[in-house]
């Protein structure tokens, strides 16, 4: 894929000092930083977005939401060490 960037000036004599001190061409150099983005783990924010999103879409209040985190934890302790009492 071949991509063109119009960079400010400034922008570009960063970059090509950048690259240089790191012994790559420039091209080779954004190649690597591109890649090196793309492969980068999501934060914590990006995994749970979509999670925040349907419980926002879900109209259930964070009161229901810990009552049902409750009750499925309970029920699992239960599962797990039998129910007592």
């Amino acid at each position: 894929m071949t991509v063109v960037l119009e960079l400010k000036p400034e922008v570009e004599k960063a970059l090509q000092k950048k690259a240089k001190d790191n012994g790559f061409e420039l091209n080779v150099y954004l190649e690597k930083l591109i890649e090196k983005d793309v492969d980068r783990a999501k934060t914590l924010d990006e995994i749970l977005a979509p999670v925040r999103k349907n419980f926002a879409e879900s109209g259930m209040t964070e009161d229901e939401l810990d009552e049902l985190i409750e009750s499925e934890r309970q029920a699992m302790w239960e599962e797990k060490h039998g129910k007592r009492g």
